[in-house]
């Protein structure tokens, strides 16, 4: 992963170095008046939260807030792999500023952290199926009359289908909710016949051993969901400041370019084609 890590880093230095702000940013972390903001990484998650070959944070997530960090002069930021569930209770506690693992907007959140309302990037999301069936998108899974495979009650997911639903009534997917999935089941029960299909996210997809997913392809993303960083409730400063930084990154093409270098496509474009 080295090479993956190498190419993202370089890119983002040169994304920033137009940033107006990054010279007096500099400059201020320099003398020392910059505050230390502790982020949590939660790694497993490649190409967008993982430990690279040094056991270094690495990923989309982490690229985005180095480039928050040229930009935001009153904070310098440092990283720390945590798992998930230490990432979640450590920025509840202030143990951590901060978190980042590709984390949707869910209400529970929303009440527990500061969420920006600017999202960091998106993840793709795709039909999983049989490799030798041709399910590309929502409407022909309707209109084909196939079977969708349990939804987790939590997570993007959810909402892609009761988007969809909403704003295509004539081809509602039908689907019933689970409190978790269990990807052993949902490969199994699809590549056996008992579903027909699965949206899911394809970096996840991607993370299969092969042999797990034997008989299996994912399609083309249908659609993106938003993603967040998670941030200490009493941060509200720090929070604010991340949140215009986010708008500023999205608008001057530095997010999109950290897609198109991590993912090989730019996500943002597919978030316009959905309307997000």
């Amino acid at each position: 992963m080295k090479k993956e890590t190498k190419a993202l880093v370089l890119l983002a230095a040169g994304f920033v170095a137009a940033v107006s702000f990054a010279g007096c940013s500099k400059d201020k972390k320099a003398a020392g008046g910059a505050r230390t903001i502790t982020v949590a990484v939660a790694p497993g998650y490649y190409p967008i939260t993982y430990a690279d070959d040094n056991g270094n944070a690495a990923g989309y997530d982490v690229e985005v807030f180095k480039a928050l960090d040229e930009l935001l002069p009153q904070y310098t930021f440092k990283y720390e792999i945590a798992d998930k569930e230490t990432m979640n209770v450590g920025v509840q506690a202030g143990t951590y500023q901060a978190g980042i693992n590709s984390l949707f907007k869910t209400d529970q959140r929303k009440v527990t952290y500061y969420l920006p309302e600017n999202n960091m990037g998106y993840t793709a999301v795709g039909i999983i199926q049989r490799e030798n069936d041709n399910i590309t998108d929502l409407a022909v899974a309707h209109d084909t009359g196939r079977k969708s495979y349990t939804v987790g009650a939590a997570g993007g997911i959810r909402l892609i289908l009761e988007t969809w639903n909403a704003a295509h009534p004539d081809k509602k997917i039908d689907f019933v909710l689970t409190p978790v999935n269990n990807y052993a089941d949902l490969f199994a029960s699809i590549r056996a016949g008992d579903y027909d299909f699965a949206v899911d996210l394809i970096p996840v997809y991607n993370l299969q051993k092969k042999e797990v997913v034997t008989g299996l392809k994912i399609s083309d993303p249908i659609d993106v969901v938003p993603t967040y960083t998670i941030i200490n409730k009493n941060e509200t400063e720090l929070g604010e400041a991340v949140n215009k930084g986010l708008a500023t990154l999205k608008e001057n093409g530095t997010l999109s370019k950290l897609s198109v270098a991590t993912f090989g496509y730019d996500v943002f474009d597919i978030a316009k084609k959905y309307g997000k």
